[in-house]
């Protein structure tokens, strides 16, 4: 029904597209649904609002097909078609045929046209990010786009991000991101976007590092982008020490807000293994008496993870799992941080006090916890020896809830 809708002659162009439309939601593989669609993206007369459609509909539902490929390629290289159009046309082309030359060189030619809205470039670099890897005219093209002094932020923002996926090892895009790191009018969003693409095309580089330890320390700098730039550390900072010392600085300022605290305390899980300092902050961290929940679970967790066996980690998490204020989901990531990085050695201490816990009154009052308990108990027995594990359990010694 759609496929005659479409091609009827006394249609609607609002109707004719919506019918485009659909066949993109329902029609995918269809080949009659792809036919249907590749001849009216050939009709002279159509208007580019029905075209760029049709080219996005064709992305959905045209993968690998030829008839949709050679169709797209005719209408990138339209003289008058509109720069929307043209880079749907050639995202389009480029995720049904990935790596089509045709589609990075109109995306490239798009880039470079000085008429070109920001907002079309902007989504230009972007889908150069998605179709072009490893293409050097792509990489090219957006290593120039990133160094033009007119440039505004958000398209320098979306360039970096495109190197990220696009530029591994290539030596052009890790010069632009150095380069763009180190001018100082940036702003401070572009400039953890860039440091972190700068990380992962080029693992440990110390300049990515640098910048994103300089944004931390920024005492003027919001919580969205220290926050971001935290978490890029722990992307690209595993095992340097500035990384590690700056993540550590974080975690002990008394005024900093709890969610860059625990964003801090989880990163130092990932690039800390084996640090000293690193163990010692996280102990201090786990220690203080009025430290939210979540972030003496997650403190506890990236000690254990960094110092496997920690036992300050694993009374920590111990502890937890008895406060009755707890809610029943961070009662479950407690145990399941807990059973990750307890040692054997460490269960029989965990099986005593956590036994208490399997009683009659805790089944009835607070199943939650019972059923918890039960979980990590079961991980122990299932670990130890039967002796060990029996010995364990007949331990007179008693716990309170949360001591």
């Amino acid at each position: 029904a759609l496929v005659d809708l479409i091609s009827n002659p006394q249609l609607d162009d609002a109707t004719r597209r919506l019918a485009a439309e659909s066949l993109g939601e329902i029609g995918s593989g269809n080949q009659k649904a792809i036919d249907a669609l590749v001849e009216l993206i050939g009709k002279p007369q159509l208007n580019d609002d029905i075209r760029w459609q049709v080219a996005e509909s064709l992305k959905e539902i045209g993968s690998g097909n030829q008839k949709a490929i050679d169709a797209l390629v005719e209408l990138i290289r339209k003289p008058q078609l509109d720069d929307d159009t043209r880079w749907q046309a050639a995202l389009s082309l480029g995720k049904i045929d990935p790596g089509n030359q045709k589609a990075i060189d109109a995306l490239v030619e798009l880039i470079g046209n000085p008429q070109l809205d920001n907002s079309t470039r902007r989504l230009a670099a972007e889908s150069l990010g998605e179709i072009g890897s490893g293409n050097q005219k792509a990489i090219d093209a957006l290593v120039e786009l990133i160094g033009k002094p007119q440039l505004n932020d958000d398209i320098r923002w979306q360039v970096a991000e495109s190197l990220k996926e696009i530029g591994s090892g290539n030596q052009k895009a890790i010069d632009a991101l150095v380069e763009l790191i180190r001018k100082p009018q940036l702003d401070d969003d572009t400039r953890w976007q860039a440091a972190l693409s700068l990380g992962e095309i080029e693992p440990g580089n110390q300049k990515a590092i640098d910048a994103l330890v300089e944004l931390i320390g920024k005492p003027q700098i919001d919580d969205f982008t220290r926050w971001q730039a935290t978490s890029n550390l722990g992307k690209i900072g595993s095992g340097n020490q500035k990384a590690i010392d700056a993540l550590v600085e974080l975690i002990g300022k008394p005024q900093m807000d709890d969610d860059i605290r625990w964003r801090a305390a989880s990163n130092l899980g990932k690039i800390g293994s084996g640090n000293q300092k690193a163990i010692d902050a996280l102990v201090k961290l786990i220690g203080k008496p009025q430290l939210d929940d979540s972030i003496q679970r997650l403190g506890a967790l990236s000690l254990g993870k960094i110092d496997s066996g920690n036992q300050k980690a694993i009374t920590a998490l111990v502890g937890l799992i008895g406060k009755p204020q707890l809610d029943d989901d961070t009662l479950w990531q407690v145990a399941e941080g807990l059973k990750e990085i307890m040692l054997e050695e460490q269960m029989p201490s965990v099986v005593t006090v956590l036994k208490d816990y399997l009683s009659p009154e805790t089944y009835k009052n607070d199943f939650e916890r019972f059923d918890i308990c039960y979980e990590v108990i079961w991980k122990c027995a299932q670990s130890m020896p039967y002796p060990a594990f029996y010995q364990a359990w007949h331990q007179q010694e008693k716990v309170k809830d949360g001591e």
